[in-house]
């Protein structure tokens, strides 16, 4: 998952990228228009701009990635400013969410989790689509490039959970109580989860970006 900081105070900006990366984002700064129209901004998949931009327009940036109908990218505006009807008026200029500084890291990365999620926009009548997998809802079954997979009911409740997931890191007794609350859970041990998740890896294979952190959390990355 790419996150573009479009930052011109070097420092700020390098700051706020080395706490996305500890988070498992990556990242692309951007501190000049020059930079901007290089970048391949298309990639991105969220937005962070700061208002005062001191040889460039963050309106101008703005406009152009909404006035282009191939991008939908969430934007988080970043300012000094705490004034309500400042933030109403540049939240009402297609931007997604705004932040006053100083805010703290881990605001920025739940409210950047937060909107990655509300952009992967699922159907309860729908598939639900991931790289080149097919989750049907409404019949639970997965297809790997249209090729239905062979899944236990556990297997399949646990991509379910991930995909309904995504970008949020998940503890693994929060998986446990999830997925095998109809289980008699005094059974269901550490050694449990991690051979259920190595199944589904291996049918799955590259596909499904799922990290492990440390051992106790899991991430499952678009």
């Amino acid at each position: 998952m790419h996150i573009t900081i479009i930052e011109d105070e070097k420092v700020l900006s390098s700051n706020i990228s080395k706490k996305l990366i500890k988070n498992w984002f990556n990242t692309y700064i951007l501190n000049s228009y020059k930079d901007f129209k290089k970048e391949p901004y298309k990639k991105t998949d969220l937005f962070i701009i700061d208002i005062w931009l001191i040889d460039w327009s963050w309106f101008d940036i703005i406009k152009l990635l909404r006035n282009n109908k191939d991008i939908d990218t969430p934007i988080i505006i970043i300012s000094w400013y705490s004034d309500p009807e400042k933030k109403i008026y540049w939240l009402d200029l297609w931007a997604d969410d705004y932040l006053t500084k100083p805010f703290t890291s881990e605001e920025l990365i739940a409210r950047i989790r937060a909107l990655l999620r509300r952009s992967y926009k699922v159907s309860l009548n729908s598939n639900i689509a991931y790289e080149d997998i097919n989750y049907n809802i409404s019949t639970s079954s997965v297809y790997k490039k249209w090729e239905k997979l062979n899944l236990t009911s556990i297997e399949l409740k646990l991509i379910k959970y991930f995909l309904f997931n995504i970008w949020k890191i998940l503890k693994k007794i929060d998986i446990i109580n999830s997925v095998w609350w109809a289980n008699d859970l005094i059974n269901v041990s550490d050694n449990t989860i991690n051979v259920a998740i190595s199944k589904i890896r291996k049918k799955l294979w590259k596909e499904f970006k799922l990290k492990t952190i440390i051992n106790e959390w899991y991430i499952l990355e678009k």
